[in-house]
């Protein structure tokens, strides 16, 4: 990794809250799950496919729009890639495909405030990798 993307991200802090809730998905019985322990368990990040449940996506905030970038006329997606913790906190994200004025900082601003109920494997929470896509359009 190179030192200018490797300071990127010593540079981002993530709090983790230690009041967790399991929020039932309304899909029928839910599965027991331990609580996320800090374990090498937990230390593995999985593919959705490779899960017992997927990740519950509760709300995903939008970014605002600058005012640079609507004067400027710019639109077009935020392409991001991250992992949801089972911890329930975004971390590692990525920039996969940006925009200028700002409109990359507001999409990874609003990545994090992400609110979703972790993947399940083996009755455990756990860590998946996830892509957010952010548009922006001017009307």
């Amino acid at each position: 990794m190179g030192t200018g993307l490797q300071r990127f991200f010593e540079s981002i802090k993530f709090a983790m809250s230690p009041d967790g809730k399991l929020i039932a998905d309304g899909l029928g019985e839910q599965p027991k799950v331990e609580a996320a322990a800090a374990s090498s368990d937990n230390a593995q990040v999985f593919k959705s496919r490779d899960v017992t449940r997927r990740v519950l996506v509760i709300s995903k905030p939008e970014p605002n729009y600058t005012e640079k970038a609507r004067q400027n006329q710019v639109m077009g997606v935020v392409v991001l890639r991250a992992v949801l913790s089972s911890t329930e906190t975004v971390t590692n994200i990525l920039v996969a495909s940006g925009l200028r004025d700002g409109l990359t900082e507001n999409a990874i601003s609003a990545a994090q405030q992400l609110k979703f109920v972790p993947a399940v494997k083996d009755g455990k929470f756990v860590s998946t990798f996830i892509q957010l896509e952010y548009h922006f359009n001017l009307y």
